[in-house]
């Protein structure tokens, strides 16, 4: 056979194998050995082809006889090591491309397969190399570039990684999975704002992947947008109902955004499909709780703790929902099990703080919330509860810096506003305009208004957002602009929250602005109210006995009309109700009172209007709400009516405050027990009412 006939059969055999036709490349491939046994072409596609159809042994002798007759066939040795990565030889694989690509330098393809050899042997800076060598010789190896990526994001390098992908899709789009595995590198780097839309792109090319709604639910969670995490968990958990992952992370989704029961639907599914999940069942625990079904989720905390008697949450959970049962001992008790179970939770040591200062143990509490703090001193909300022990017992320096946290804490957070210029850090203003803001409620920013005197001494302008409600009041401030929140802002050139200020003036218990008033009612509006109380001739009392039913501790600090009205109606006294919003169940006891109690609710439309009622009152009786600080900012004689220690303004242990000298405090003796405070109340009301006493007598007290 000439060495034509040769060369034509070997351009036939490439052609059959090329197309697939492995048998018939094979039969001529012999028909040429036969003719020349030593032709290397011949050999080496024999070889591969022995490789292919799993003759092993026949394709390493083939292989054999390419090296005898040249040591440097580069293309045997491409052939080599392609079948030791098959068999798993990898060491041999990487040798063998490394001594083609030695032979070869400027084959991109081969130092490709020398890379993806080296990567498999986890040598990662040299197949990183490898892969680099290759993309310098040929840019449009798309699949070398995806193995870069790897290699890099296996070293940890993930910027480069990033990198990696990023050029790869900018060449081809659609590449296969890269953009999941972008999206996996930049969630990996807590770039969680670039993440998402890379999965969302993923998500595009695949989106019945319950893998990728899963990936993409974990990056809304961690942005705390609970609803649209809720979307891809939903979906993933209909893609693969047999998933219980996915069912649980819906249920912590919707658990976090606010819908209980949904959650508790999604949690049931978990516990089905994994019922010795003690987490699912616990947390179900919870949103049962937060659905108001307080049984059912002392039974799911229950069946969680027979499975795993120290999952400490579960405590934890059981404990709140004692608190929510008024069963404060039996919540004390489930807290301290919560923390003897995990002496490292610092969450278990928060809510144990709470509970005991609801059960009136005030030492231990704060000492539990210092436990909190130490143990997870990123805990916002920890932090925010420990301000107000150390608040409460007079530390006043440490409870305001710790009371910032509240800013960081989503459930406080939510409506409170938001400013991007510089905070004010105490420096003389200089001619510059301070924006001064009320971040909680309106008792807070009553009570701390009073510090703008001092803010004034240090020059400029001030502005001052507060709530619409007392926007109309504090109109009195003097050389201060009030804008009600909601409405434009002047500009501005600092800002800082009300609530702030005695941070910024270092105020200590002995330093506290108490110079009182420092609000001032309309006198007009004072002297028409004077004038339609003024005719009736007994002490004039205005009672307010419950707050916004929305508040967190509205079942400590409010009471029914039937619970205290009556008690107060004497001889010598006429009552006048600042009540506003009476509760449904208010109305009979005040049907029944008749005349005894004033209604004025109905003509106090604004807190200028109820400032100038209260100006014109002699005295006025109040749970804790707003209008006994704006008795006080008034320097109007207020007794409030107080839990045993539910707000930290009050500190411990006293009658009176440095905060409002004509306030006098009326303290439960001990926690939930009322009937004392309205009797000691009552009977010290009946003694002015015949002038025995006066309304602000001196107390004794012992400071914290």
């Amino acid at each position: 056979m000439g060495a034509v006939s040769v060369e034509r059969l070997l351009i036939e055999a490439a052609d059959h194998y090329n197309a697939g036709r492995a048998g018939l490349a094979q039969v001529v491939c012999g028909e040429i050995l036969q003719a020349a046994p030593d032709h290397l072409p011949a050999l080496h596609l024999s070889a591969i082809l022995a490789f292919a159809d799993g003759r092993m042994a026949e394709g390493a002798a083939l292989l054999g006889r390419v090296f005898a007759s040249d040591p440097n066939h580069a293309p045997a040795y491409v052939t080599l090591g392609d079948a030791l990565a098959v068999k798993g030889e990898r060491e041999g694989a990487a040798d063998a491309f490394a001594r083609a690509a030695a032979l070869r330098p400027h084959d991109a393809a081969i130092h490709s397969k020398l890379g993806t050899a080296l990567l498999e042997l986890s040598r990662l800076a040299d197949a990183e190399a490898a892969y680099r060598h290759a993309l310098e010789l040929d840019p449009e190896l798309l699949r070398t570039r995806w193995n870069l990526a790897l290699a890099l994001a296996r070293q940890g390098r993930l910027s480069d990684a990033e990198a990696a992908y990023r050029a790869l899709l900018e060449r081809d789009p659609s590449y296969p999975e890269a953009w999941r595995a972008l999206a996996q590198v930049l969630a990996d780097q807590a770039d969680d704002a670039a993440a998402v839309p890379a999965y969302q792109q993923a998500l595009a090319a695949r989106p019945a992947d319950a893998g990728l709604h899963l990936s993409l639910g974990d990056v809304l969670y961690r942005q705390r947008a609970f609803t649209e995490a809720a979307l891809h968990y939903r979906r993933a958990a209909d893609l693969a109902p047999d998933d219980a992952s996915a069912a649980r992370l819906l249920g912590h989704a919707l658990y976090e955004a606010g819908r209980s029961a949904e959650a508790v639907e999604a949690y049931r599914r978990a516990a089905v499909l994994d019922p010795t999940d003690v987490v699912v069942l616990s947390n179900l625990g919870a949103c049962l709780c937060g659905a108001g079904q307080l049984d059912a989720a002392i039974a799911a905390c229950e069946h969680a703790l027979a499975l795993a008697p120290d999952h400490a949450p579960a405590h934890t959970n059981l404990g709140i929902i004692h608190e929510l049962r008024g069963e404060t001992g039996q919540a004390v008790a489930a807290h301290r099990r919560a923390v003897a179970a995990d002496p490292s939770y610092g969450k278990g040591y928060a809510n144990l703080a709470v509970a005991l200062r609801n059960a009136g143990d005030i030492d231990d509490a704060l000492a539990a919330s210092h436990w909190a703090v130490a143990l997870a001193p990123g805990d916002a909300l920890a932090r925010y509860n420990h301000a107000h022990f150390l608040l409460m017992c007079g530390d006043l320096a440490a409870g305001f810096a710790e009371h910032r946290w509240g800013r960081d804490c989503p459930d406080l957070s939510a409506g409170m506003p938001r400013f991007d210029v510089p905070e004010w850090q105490g420096e003389p203003l200089a001619g510059r305009t301070l924006l001064l803001f009320a971040e909680y409620g309106i008792g807070d920013a009553l009570q701390f208004v009073r510090y703008i005197d001092r803010v004034r001494a240090m020059g400029g302008r001030i502005v001052l957002q507060v709530q619409p409600a007392i926007a109309p009041l504090l109109r009195c401030l003097e050389a201060v602009t009030v804008v009600a929140r909601g409405a434009p802002l002047p500009p501005f050139d600092l800002q800082l929250a009300l609530m702030d200020l005695p941070r910024i003036f270092g105020t200590t218990l002995a330093t506290i602005p108490g110079d009182v008033p420092y609000l001032t009612a309309d006198p007009v509006k004072v002297a028409a109210w004077r004038s339609v109380l003024g005719r009736a001739p007994q002490l004039k009392v205005g009672v307010v006995w419950a707050g916004n039913p929305r508040h967190k501790g509205d079942r400590q600090r409010s009471l029914a009309a039937r619970d205290v009205l009556p008690r107060l109606v004497m001889p010598g006294v006429q009552l006048y109700s600042l009540q506003k919003e009476p509760r449904p169940d208010d109305a009979p006891a005040l049907l029944d009172l008749g005349s005894d109690v004033i209604d004025l609710a109905p003509l106090l439309n604004d807190f200028a209007e109820t400032a100038a009622a209260v100006a014109a009152l002699d005295l006025v009786i109040s749970v804790d709400t707003s209008v006994a600080h704006l008795a006080g900012a008034l320097g109007r004689p207020v007794w409030v009516l107080l839990p045993y220690a539910l707000d930290w303004r009050w500190l411990r242990d006293r009658a009176d405050t440095p905060w409002y000298p004509t306030m006098r405090l009326w303290r439960q003796e001990q926690p939930m027990a009322w009937d004392g405070v309205l009797m000691r109340a009552a009977a010290e009301l009946a003694r002015v009412a015949t002038g025995e006493v006066g309304i602000l007598r001196p107390v004794t007290t012992d400071a914290c």
